[in-house]
């Protein structure tokens, strides 16, 4: 579901490459315990990292080493005739330790739940939402170039939840997807007393927001395995508060796009969409925003033990910190132009062993009162092997690389990551 993914990139900025755990959960078939008609699964990760640059500092930049313990459950359950309908609930809590930086430390939670229901052959109903309680590193998001007035990571709430429904067989030539999605996206407090008059606010009250989206995307069937995609969206994206009238940055987006999406079509899946995106902005005096934008992948197997991955996107990030949110620039930021170009290789070298080369650049285009503000040029590298020891025990060795260069030059970094993980399936 579309909500869903923005509660994964809800704000730009972010490193390219994941720095927690890759294992791909996806290749594991882990067994279960029946509990009550459900089936349990726990899992248990732990990972030992060394952190070149802990607050992505362009100088005096901390290192240290992470420990990281992350238990998960999930709980599945098929029913009704053929187990045609199913439910599946998920609990994850991820503790990070930072030896050389205590106050970085952190406990993020996140509680999930889905139904898939199908009414018929013609008629499917998908029903998502979770809560998640997580942190922003510091140096990034909000914080970025600010991290040393920080004393630890900035932490939030998320809401979230969506409806699918999905109108069409399988294997008609014609189907209907709508959807409605919401996220509600709160910041801790964080209270700071104004100097000039004493008076106490909420440093982090102006970030929190809520969005509400309600859109659909057409299906029709043009060959055995490739259909024609047109899709529409309309996202309210509403700010809690505003300091100044002048500040507001509520809008509206309207997005319309154009695609191919095909399945085992010479050794390739995937799919690629072009469109056009415009975002009003509830404040008359600012300038709205228009574009192409578009989001692409191709997943090619030349053979059966390995896998090419290319992807592309390009589309507009809610800005983050530029010019608002107390921090003084010579303009003012209303949102992020972000491309990205992402190129990931798999392969199973044996049964056990597997290795994963992945490489991405982006491009932030900070647009404002003043036309193009800023530009954020990131790289990001991984390169990881894993070892499957038997079926409930796995090993991972990670490198990941993060690099930005900016027209604002103290907002320049590199980091190094490197993670020895293990995997434990309990059952």
């Amino acid at each position: 579901m579309k909500i869903i993914k923005q509660t994964l990139i809800c704000g730009a900025l972010i490193p390219l490459v994941c720095n927690a755990s890759s294992f791909d959960e996806n290749s594991w078939d882990d067994q279960s315990i029946p509990v009550g008609g459900f089936l349990l699964t726990p899992l248990v990760k732990f990972q030992q990292r060394h952190d070149s640059n802990v607050a992505s500092e362009k100088v005096d930049d901390i290192d240290s080493w992470v420990t990281i313990f992350q238990p998960s459950v999930k709980l599945t359950r098929e029913f009704g005739e053929f187990g045609k309908h199913n439910v599946e609930l998920d609990w994850m809590f991820t503790h990070g330790a930072y030896h050389a930086s205590g106050d970085d430390s952190y406990n993020d939670h996140d509680v999930s739940g889905k139904l898939n229901y199908e009414i018929n052959n013609r008629n499917r109903l998908m029903v998502q939402g979770g809560y998640i309680f997580s942190h922003e590193e510091r140096g990034t998001r909000f914080s970025i170039g600010t991290s040393e007035q920080q004393q630890e990571p900035d932490t939030f709430e998320q809401v979230f939840g969506g409806i699918q429904y999905t109108y069409g067989a399988i294997t008609a030539d014609a189907r209907l997807e709508l959807e409605l999605g919401y996220l509600d996206n709160n910041y801790r407090g964080v209270y700071i007393v104004n100097p000039s008059t004493n008076d106490i606010y909420d440093y982090t009250a102006t970030r929190d927001r809520k969005n509400t989206e309600i859109g659909g995307t057409f299906y029709y069937k043009i060959g055995a395995a490739t259909d024609i995609t047109i899709e529409a969206w309309n996202t309210d994206i509403n700010y809690d508060y505003t300091a100044k009238p002048s500040e507001e940055l509520s809008s509206i987006e309207q997005n319309v796009m154009l695609g191919l999406k095909w399945e085992a079509t010479a050794l390739t899946t995937g799919f690629a969409k072009i469109g056009y995106v415009q975002k009003d902005f509830d404040l008359a005096e600012r300038q709205n925003f228009d574009g192409i934008n578009w989001e692409a992948e191709v997943i090619w197997k030349p053979k059966t033990y390995t896998t090419f991955t290319i992807s592309s996107s390009r589309e507009p990030h809610e800005t983050n910190g530029e010019g608002f949110f107390e921090i003084e620039t010579d303009g003012l930021g209303y949102l992020i132009n972000n491309t990205q170009h992402e190129i990931e290789w798999r392969h199973e070298w044996k049964d056990r062993l597997s290795t994963k080369f992945n490489y991405a650049v982006s491009k932030d285009t900070y647009t404002g009162d003043i036309g193009k503000i800023r530009e954020d040029n990131n790289t990001g590298i991984t390169a990881g092997v894993f070892y499957d020891m038997n079926y409930w025990l796995s090993f991972s060795l990670d490198y990941v690389y993060n690099d930005r260069e900016s027209t604002r030059t103290n907002l320049e970094y590199d980091r190094n990551l490197i993670s020895l993980g293990a995997r434990i399936a309990l059952f």
